[in-house]
């Protein structure tokens, strides 16, 4: 009996002992809430502090890091602060931080956003009771000079902009083509690019279909798989067998911002035999300026009629067209246009029922245009334009 009662007595000492030694965890207190710093813009005699703005302001052109705010303000009371300026014109100016130290300060305001119009915009900088104006004077873009073979050279169609503001009509010029294209309709308005010779070559079909991760963040990106059993091919606008030269030149035909849910027939018969033509044009000693576009909603395919694939993010086009000014090869090429250029315009519905013979399809650069309220060809020679735009290929 002794010896059981000794054993519950170490036991109990043990118990006793570990319980003497167990520490309960201290939390903490929590940070002392941040200190606002005071400040004023105001130097010793009550007078703004001079705002620097640095930077160039073009209408259409985002800001960069050089684009910001330098001016002197006097810290009384270290702590943090922040600071923000709406232009109410697209850009704005923001920051934030702390100031670890009192008396005069260095402060810089970096810029953010793009210039929508031309304007002296007249603003403010308020803080703490202060209040400073200056003034920050918007550019008009500068004129493109479009030299040989630019893929924009015979104009711009609906005057894209790269610009955000413009998500619907919004340029991005390429090295292998230039392309308008519509945010929320997912396809390109219209795409073009230049052709001759050297453009084509012995690289093969890359077939790497793939989002475009160039367009503005934000802006949803359409797959690869974005038209899978919906019926309708994935037309190119710009053709894989246009851009054989290298495999960059071909890979890029295969993003997503060039290609447009077309109906197999159209794209594999008609469409495809027009592409073989102007190609062939190409290789007998021709230079193709091209511009490919769509117009309205609804297709018929393989498996009926659509208005939008991909969970309606991606319209389906009613029509598809094409038009292509037509040189021998030279330089100088606006001064070669005359009234003997020829012009090639077609008209296409998004369709199955549709003959093979592109031919049938031909109209006049006018009457797309009535379709489509574009200006097509705007840099064609003013003495030329009108007829030019006016007739219809018969060859």
């Amino acid at each position: 009996m002794l010896k059981y009662t000794t054993i519950a007595f170490l036991i109990f000492i043990a118990v006793s002992c570990k319980k003497e030694t167990t520490t309960t965890p201290v939390t903490p207190p929590p940070p002392p809430p941040p200190v606002a710093a005071v400040f004023t813009l105001l130097d010793a005699a009550g007078n703004c502090n001079p705002i620097r703005v640095e930077g160039t302001y073009i209408v259409g052109i985002p800001l960069e890091p050089t684009n910001r705010l330098v001016f002197t303000i006097n810290v009384t009371t270290p702590g943090t602060y922040s600071i923000s300026i709406s232009s109410g014109n697209g850009y704005g100016f923001n920051a934030s931080g702390s100031f670890i130290a009192r008396g005069e300060q260095l402060l810089i305001i970096p810029g953010s956003g793009t210039p929508a119009n031309s304007a002296i915009n007249n603003l403010s900088l308020t803080s703490q009771g202060s209040s400073c104006a200056f003034s920050i004077t918007i550019l008009s873009p500068l004129p493109i000079v479009y030299d040989d073979n630019d893929h924009m050279y015979f104009g711009n169609p609906g005057n894209a902009a790269t610009n955000t503001d413009s998500a619907n009509n919004y340029l991005m010029r390429k090295p292998y083509n230039a392309i308008s294209y519509s945010r929320d309709r997912g396809i390109p308005n219209w795409v073009s690019w230049h052709l001759y010779a050297p453009d084509l070559g012995a690289i093969s079909r890359q077939d790497d279909f793939r989002a475009d991760f160039s367009l503005p963040a934000g802006w949803y990106q359409v797959p690869e798989t974005a038209y899978s059993n919906s019926g309708f091919d994935k037309g190119h606008n710009t053709p894989s067998g246009d851009r054989t030269a290298n495999v960059d030149a071909n890979s890029s035909t295969f993003l997503m911002t060039n290609i447009i849910p077309q109906a197999p027939t159209n794209n594999q018969f008609a469409w495809a035999r027009l592409e073989d033509s102007l190609r062939r044009l190409a290789t007998m000693g021709y230079e193709v300026y091209i511009v490919m576009g769509t117009y309205g909603v609804g297709g018929t395919g393989n498996i009926g009629y659509a208005t939008s694939v991909d969970a309606g993010r991606v319209t389906v086009p009613a029509n598809i067209w094409k038009v292509a000014v037509i040189l021998p090869n030279g330089d100088n090429d606006s001064t070669r246009v005359n009234l003997a250029t020829r012009v090639i315009a077609v008209d296409i519905p998004n369709t199955n029922a549709i003959g093979f013979n592109w031919k049938n399809y031909r109209v006049s650069v006018d009457a797309i245009e009535a379709a489509t309220g574009y200006d097509i060809l705007s840099k064609l020679p003013q003495a030329f334009q009108a007829d030019l735009e006016a007739r219809i290929d018969n060859l």
